[in-house]
């Protein structure tokens, strides 16, 4: 029985240390849309749960310092610190429902190092030393810049209380010694996240053109078919290919040809919303995932896209022409059905004529798709 136990509890273990990895990962300071509604990007959700973690975290602080004041008899920092241990867990309460928190990062943890200032301020002097894991918090809040300055504003903000609780050379010595340690833990702090997001950036992006890369845009449309299959968001699905890119290649060079896919991931990526995402599917095939966006909607994108790409001239004084696939989520069995949806739509376009967009039928698309691949010619 205890055999069963412990190999039950080790891979929740494992998955918990696993989770908080990932976490951290990424960008804590949650971002919310151009709609006020909730980012549902794998980052958005890394940054989520970092946030949790941090609350938890400062709930684990504060419960303390209150139970403390209350016992002492301090019911005015005691209530200001239940009322923040209140928000506290409302927004950990609002993030475990995948919603925007109700404050930021920066807002809770100021709170939080405001209460600890005034409980030292009220003779618990023990509580100084919770200033410092909190203060070490900042850099992965905040930019390196502004955590510095906060941990300036703070470090202010706690001398008067050093030299009050100890005597002079007693003060100084725990005053510098905590400044030290902080700066110091600050910059590791700061190069180990910022080294761990470079890592991320470039296991996720095509390093030619700066877009997502395939697998990126898998784990994406992954997360937004689960997103409908619990809550019915709509999402869809552009899946577009360069008309005639092989004679780009064979007649102006390929060092044009990648000028050229450069440039269009840049006026994709003007004309689409900062929450879709644009990744690079392989070769000259692109592909954009549209959350919140019906078939209708995904098909007036689709068109823009296509006219704009025609009318940039991307390889001067020609202009390219791009066939896009349409589909959205609605009636799909599963991820790969999605996307194999909108490659036949894609290849229903290139056989119609190119420069154009088709939408999806789960009616008709799947039965045509292996004859329209074996029509198309070798440079599509």
């Amino acid at each position: 029985m205890s055999e069963q136990k412990s190999e039950t509890v080790q891979p929740r273990w494992g998955r918990l240390k696993l989770h908080f990895a990932e976490a951290f990962s990424g960008r804590v300071v949650p971002r919310r849309r151009g709609d006020g509604t909730a980012d549902l990007s794998g980052a958005a959700q890394r940054r989520r749960h970092a946030y949790r973690y941090i609350l938890l975290a400062l709930a684990a602080v504060l419960t303390p310092i209150d139970l403390h004041q209350l016992y002492l008899g301090h019911t005015l920092p005691a209530m200001v610190g239940f009322i923040l241990l209140g928000v506290v867990f409302a927004n950990i309460w609002q993030l475990g429902r995948n919603r925007e928190a109700l404050f930021s990062p920066t807002v809770i943890l100021a709170m939080t190092l405001t209460v600890i200032l005034v409980s030292i301020y009220h003779g618990q002097t023990y509580n100084l030393y919770w200033v410092y894991p909190l203060l070490a918090l900042l850099p992965l809040i905040l930019q390196f810049r502004s955590a510095m300055w906060l941990g300036v504003i703070c470090g202010g903000l706690l001398l008067p209380a050093l030299f009050l609780s100890f005597d002079s050379n007693t003060a100084i010595i725990i005053g510098l010694s905590m400044a030290l340690t902080w700066i110091i833990s600050a910059w590791l702090i700061y190069a180990v996240t910022t080294q761990s997001r470079r890592l991320r950036a470039m296991a996720d992006t095509d390093p030619l053109t700066g877009a997502y890369n395939r697998r990126f845009f898998q784990i994406q449309t992954h997360m937004a078919f689960e997103q409908w299959q619990r809550n019915k968001r709509p999402a869809s699905i552009l899946l577009m290919d360069v008309d005639f890119f092989k004679r780009i290649n064979d007649k102006r060079g390929h060092a044009v040809g990648d000028l050229a896919l450069q440039g269009l991931v840049d006026v994709i990526t003007r004309r689409v919303r900062k929450v879709d995402t644009v990744c690079r599917y392989g070769g000259e095939e692109f592909a954009v995932l549209l959350p919140e966006t019906s078939a209708e909607g995904a098909v007036h994108v689709a068109e823009e896209v296509r006219a704009i790409v025609e009318a940039a001239r991307l390889v001067e004084p020609d202009s390219i022409t791009i066939s896009i696939g349409v589909c959205d989520v609605i009636d799909v069995q599963d991820m790969d059905h999605w996307i194999n949806l909108a490659d036949a739509a894609l290849y229903l376009a290139k056989t119609k004529g190119r420069n154009r967009v088709e939408l999806a039928s789960t009616r008709d698309v799947d039965t045509e798709v292996a004859s329209l691949e074996r029509a198309l010619p070798e440079w599509r």
